[in-house]
């Protein structure tokens, strides 16, 4: 199905892992910190994180929604 819902619903699924990516790749460096006993900088390393958590969930839930609603019928000609 190629329609202007299914691009949106696959350029959002791209965004969702750029941003669980990126929150991996800074809990791997958080990790890495704690274990050397930088208790600040592993915390400080994961502040980004929790935007990327949230605009990852928010986006999820945007291709739910978008799979959910109804065919795009303005391109079909129905009224």
């Amino acid at each position: 199905m190629t329609n202007p819902t299914s691009h949106a619903i696959t350029a959002n699924i791209g965004l969702i892992e750029q941003r669980l990516f990126r929150a991996s790749t800074l809990a791997n460096a958080a990790h890495a910190a704690a274990k050397r006993g930088e208790q600040n900088l592993a915390i400080g390393t994961l502040l980004p994180v929790e935007q990327d958590l949230a605009d990852a969930e928010a986006l999820l839930r945007t291709v739910f929604v978008l799979h959910r609603s109804r065919p795009d019928t303005t391109q079909a000609g129905v009224q």
